[in-house]
């Protein structure tokens, strides 16, 4: 298993990034990883994990990000934010 992507390490990756710029932000199942109850993660990891995805989705609700999945095996998906492009943020 890897480490959790930090939240120093995903804003700066963010702040270098260009649009089009993809980073895989998690390997293995966000939902459950995330939770407290059934992770698998040691709680450090897995609060970890839960506030790079809560701001990673935060960025993606202002149109900075877009999230994607691709499925690696079964039960492993890699989880991947790509910046977006322009300057105007998105709302749906």
């Amino acid at each position: 298993m890897t480490s959790p992507m930090t939240i120093p390490a995903f804003q700066s990756w963010f702040a270098g990034a260009v649009p089009g710029d993809g980073l895989i932000y998690h390997l293995g199942l966000l939902g459950l990883d995330r939770a407290r109850g059934p992770s698998s993660l040691p709680e450090a990891a897995r609060s970890q994990l839960d506030r790079v995805a809560a701001r990673a989705l935060a960025l993606a609700e202002d149109g900075r990000l877009l999230l994607v999945q691709r499925r690696v095996a079964e039960d492993r998906i890699a989880y991947i934010a790509i910046k977006a492009s322009g300057d105007k943020p998105r709302r749906i």
